[in-house]
């Protein structure tokens, strides 16, 4: 006799491949948070967006994406864009940057930007960083040039070193470390009764802006970027608390302001300008000295001055500053035939155009 048995049922978990990191690109609700998860990284503050999304007013697009997946982001990158779908020109600085740790970028992850790039139409990708371990990790991807595709917009100097003063924990040991004139500079400007300021509004900076102004005009230089540029910086940066606006003060009357922005461990001063008149000297090594002990109590553990051409060097020296020098660019060519006519045509014009460019944009935008 035969039974007829019913097999049990047999349940399968169903095991899900884990999702293949790539790259993603941010939605602008998203920048404000990524600004505070930048703070908790190494990344510079040229690749955060509140230091970009200015440079929006200046035609520049800033994308921003992250190597990963959703839940555990790896690496981020900020490009700067111009030009339109099929010839469009990116720029990265000091980027991208390794979210998990400061060792190198995974391989993969720079060789599916790449991919991700051409697919965009990107013509080329021009990198600077001061890590130049990281610029060889692009130059190895076998398609990058030791060339400046775009010379036109750098976030470094070409003529003269960064001054880097690494900030100490306690103000003694700073001043130990400074030449004897910062310090009785310093100590003079205490004695003549300074009054120092701090603000991180957009409306500080435009009280401050005169003075700016009459220094740019009494030292024979122009601002890279427009007024409005600068105001809507301080604007993004200050949900984040990486601006300030400082000014000091003799008598009510404004005599030094510096120009403050930071990331997780470098503050940098973009702006810097002072009252030329006799006795005033101090104000201006007391203003930094200032400048640079508010930012380590927000956290920062190097004051970038900025770079030192001509006498500005002889200044900066006096507070002992590192010289922090960084490579050349690295362009990643990704459309060859696009690629020689920006070079052989577009490039050539552009260089002599730039002069007469840049002083229609001082009146357009300021």
């Amino acid at each position: 006799m035969s039974v007829a048995v019913q097999a049990p049922a047999i349940a399968f978990d169903t095991v899900r491949a884990a999702p293949r990191p790539g790259w993603f690109e941010l939605a602008r609700p998203d920048l404000a948070h990524w600004n505070d998860l930048l703070l908790r990284t190494n990344a510079s503050l040229h690749q955060y967006p509140y230091w970009n999304e200015p440079l929006r007013r200046l035609h520049f697009k800033p994308r921003y994406l992250v190597w990963g997946t959703p839940d555990r982001p790896r690496a981020y990158v900020c490009i700067l864009t111009l030009g339109f779908r099929g010839a469009r020109i990116g720029l990265v600085f000091r980027g991208p940057t390794n979210l998990q740790s400061e060792e190198e970028l995974p391989a993969e992850s720079l060789r599916e930007l790449v991919c991700w790039a051409r697919q965009v139409g990107y013509i080329f990708i021009r990198f600077t960083h001061s890590d130049g371990g990281l610029l060889r990790q692009v130059a190895a991807l076998g398609i990058a040039r030791d060339f400046d595709a775009f010379p036109y917009y750098l976030d470094f100097s070409t003529t003269s070193p960064d001054f880097v003063v690494e900030q100490k924990a306690s103000d003694g040991e700073m001043l130990a470390d400074f030449d004897h004139e910062a310090r009785r500079k310093i100590r003079r400007g205490l004695e003549m009764g300074y009054e120092f300021r701090s603000s991180d509004t957009p409306e500080a900076l435009a009280d401050m802006w005169p003075l700016y102004q009459e220094c740019a005009r009494r030292k024979g230089f122009r601002m890279e970027r427009p007024f409005s540029v600068y105001m809507e910086l301080v604007r993004q940066a200050r949900p984040h608390n990486c601006a300030r606006v400082y000014s000091a003060h003799l008598n009510g009357k404004p005599v030094g302001t510096t120009l403050v922005f930071r990331d997780h461990q470098t503050a940098l001063c973009l702006l810097a300008a002072f009252d030329p008149a006799p006795g005033q000297c101090s104000a201006a090594s007391l203003l930094h000295w200032w400048s640079m002990r508010d930012m380590h109590r927000l956290g920062a553990r190097c004051y970038n001055m900025g770079p030192g051409p001509g006498s500005l060097a002889r200044f900066k020296e006096q507070f002992s500053p590192q010289h922090l020098a960084y490579p050349g660019p690295v362009t990643v060519v990704l459309r060859d035939r696009l690629f020689g006519l920006w070079c052989n045509a577009v490039l050539p014009v552009a260089k002599l155009s730039r002069p007469t460019l840049r002083a229609v944009s001082g009146h357009l935008y300021r």
